[in-house]
């Protein structure tokens, strides 16, 4: 029986999968519209980490076992004041993919004339799930899932979401909600926003969260050797061994305390629960 491909979870992204080179003009009030499409599949042949930087666009990651390599989708989009030159700025810029040692680099490159006038929009990437990730935006919602190597993201403004990770999680955004499970260590934070970051696998990860102007969730899925440094305005503990409502600091050792369970909400507040508690 042939296994199946991973479907991509919905998302509010548009889906611009057509034929590579394929490019599409509309005239509109502010101009025409240029488009170009890309597909293409980049050799990770000796490739243990892939560093992706597809400018301002948001980023959807898939792990697919059946992947023969990196699989991007996407198009370049432009406006112009003329069809011919919608059309030729989406064909101006390129994306290069080039390799360093172990280590594979997927880039958005556009003229210095362009920039401001087209933007590489991707609309997904597959590849198989045991190579570590770097990935950087300035502006889009990030998804990454049933990948098993390290992931390491940067976003400047956009939502984070992964499911997977268990050579552990490094998370920065400016302003966006994180929401992470994961049976790997974590090192998550966000500006603006909320975080829900949950245990997967038998549990036992360290898990260290900040949300400067949110609230964070924790969801555990073991309770044993916790090592608790809590702040926030109200803070919650549901577990088998703790059981607390308190404000503004909370600090325990449980067990060999050799589990981080490190969790700052300046401006929000903190639950911390066992999977199975309500």
């Amino acid at each position: 029986m042939c296994a199946s491909r991973p479907s991509r979870p919905s998302r509010p992204i548009r889906s611009i999968l057509a034929l590579a080179g394929a490019v599409a003009l509309a005239g509109c009030v502010f101009g025409f519209r240029g488009e170009a499409e890309v597909e293409a599949t980049y050799p990770l042949t000796d490739i243990d980490a892939v560093q992706i930087d597809l400018g301002a666009t948001p980023l959807t990651i898939l792990g697919d076992e059946m992947a023969v390599g990196l699989e991007l989708a996407g198009a370049w989009r432009s406006i112009g004041g003329s069809s011919k030159v919608a059309r030729e700025q989406a064909l101006g810029p390129e994306i290069v993919w080039d390799t360093d040692l172990r280590v594979g680099r997927l880039l958005a490159v556009v003229p210095l004339k362009l920039q401001g006038q087209v933007d590489f929009e991707a609309d997904e990437i597959r590849l198989p799930p045991d190579h570590d990730l770097v990935l950087e935006t300035t502006l889009g919602d990030v998804y990454v899932f049933a990948m098993d190597g390290n992931i390491s993201v940067d976003v400047g403004v956009g939502h984070v979401e992964i499911d997977g990770g268990a050579g552990g999680i490094a998370v920065r955004t400016g302003e966006g909600d994180l929401e992470i499970r994961s049976p790997g260590n974590l090192d998550v934070s966000t500006g603006r926003g909320n975080a829900l970051v949950s245990q997967s696998g038998p549990g036992g990860n360290d898990l260290v969260v900040y949300a400067k102007g949110g609230s964070i969730e924790v969801v555990l899925r073991s309770d044993a050797d916790l090592d608790l440094r809590l702040a926030g305005r109200e803070i919650r503990v549901h577990t088998g061994t703790v059981s607390t409502v308190t404000s503004r600091r909370f600090n325990r050792e449980v067990g060999g305390a050799s589990v981080k369970v490190w969790v700052d909400a300046p401006q929000g507040d903190v639950l911390v629960r066992l999977v199975d508690a309500p």
